[in-house]
């Protein structure tokens, strides 16, 4: 057994109060006829008064009050199969772990910031599949398409530069990694066997990045997409003014890092790269105090949804009707019972 609305259980102590009203109430009679008179006396001569029906209304009160609040508690017993529809899209996050991401002219840092607000995208998403690949001079998915966004939270926790040692930003192989996880389009012969209402998912790729030493064809993976019908959209982080990229051991700051001339590397927000990805898609901006990412949810929505199939749950059946039924049965019995005797 389990209940809807557990809190309105504290309802039952203003049942406690009604019953205690009552019974003062009785005791103020009492008293009242007490000092009339004689009580046999009193009694005969006021024997239109019934003190056992004003007894049994009170209680008949008490009970239907009662029989309220549980109603109003929504218990819940028996258990039910349930079967919902689940529609969505397939979501692939290529997130850039590269060294340049450590830049602090968001705080913490690049990557810090944008683990946060993929973090809230995902909390804004609903029946969509998501996915993440962690990606610089190469690329890798860190988590499949799933609906467990707990799961995705996870390893975005564990995402940090040290997992990819190859410098670089290679938007094209995450991009290559993005299909695999997508899988193949399906065939034609496929198609045929397919149902008319259950077509190819809607396919959505989202690159977080500073945009900064990039690889790969940009003009490659517009085209690509464009002839996968894969909606791209990218996001910007960090600074245009540029900041120095900080180098850590055991927690410590050791100092900054250098170029091969030995002088210290200021990276900077390459922002036409980034806009030049989300061509069919939508560029946003994660700046040093505002973020636009969480926009691109309206974006998700008017992307086609496409059904990622049914499942099965148990669930437990309502029954309030019951109790607030036989509340209303013992209070109208109550309203047809007398308090004196005709």
């Amino acid at each position: 057994m389990d209940w809807l609305h557990p809190t309105y259980g504290w309802a039952l102590l203003l049942v406690m109060l009604v019953a205690g009203l009552f019974g003062w109430a009785a005791w103020k009679r009492r008293q009242a006829r007490d000092q009339f008179g004689h009580r046999g006396l009193v009694a005969q001569l006021a024997t239109a008064v019934q003190p056992r029906r004003r007894l049994v209304r009170a209680a008949l009160v008490v009970v239907g009050a009662a029989l309220l609040v549980v109603s109003l508690a929504g218990p819940r017993f028996g258990t039910s199969v349930r079967e919902v529809e689940r529609e969505g899209i397939d979501l692939m996050i290529a997130l850039d772990v590269s060294a340049s991401m450590q830049a602090e002219d968001v705080a913490p840092n690049r990557l810090e910031r944008a683990k946060g607000e993929i973090k809230k995208l995902i909390g804004e998403l609903s029946g969509d599949r998501v996915g993440l690949i962690l990606f610089a001079g190469d690329a890798f998915i860190q988590c499949p398409l799933t609906t467990d966004y707990d799961a995705v939270r996870l390893f975005l926790d564990v995402a940090e530069p040290s997992l990819i040692p190859t410098p670089g930003t290679d938007f094209e192989i995450a991009f290559e990694t993005a299909l695999s996880a997508f899988g193949p389009t399906p065939a034609a012969s496929d198609a045929e066997r397919t149902p008319p209402d259950s077509g190819p998912r809607s396919q959505a790729l989202l690159y977080i990045s500073d945009g900064e030493n990039h690889r790969g064809s940009i003009d490659y993976i517009t085209r690509a997409a464009r002839d996968r019908d894969i909606a791209v959209f990218s996001a910007g982080v960090g600074d245009q003014a540029g900041a120095r990229i900080p180098i850590y051991e055991n927690g410590q700051r050791t100092g900054f890092l250098r170029d091969r001339n030995g002088q210290i590397v200021n990276t900077r927000l390459e922002e036409d790269v980034l806009t030049r990805l989300a061509q069919n898609g939508a560029y946003f901006r994660i700046a040093r105090t505002t973020s636009a990412l969480i926009d691109m949810t309206a974006s998700i929505e008017r992307l086609e949804k496409t059904s990622l199939g049914a499942e099965e749950f148990e669930d437990y059946e309502e029954r309030f009707q019951w109790p607030l039924a036989l509340a209303l049965l013992v209070l109208t019995v109550e309203v047809l019972i007398g308090a004196r005797r005709p």
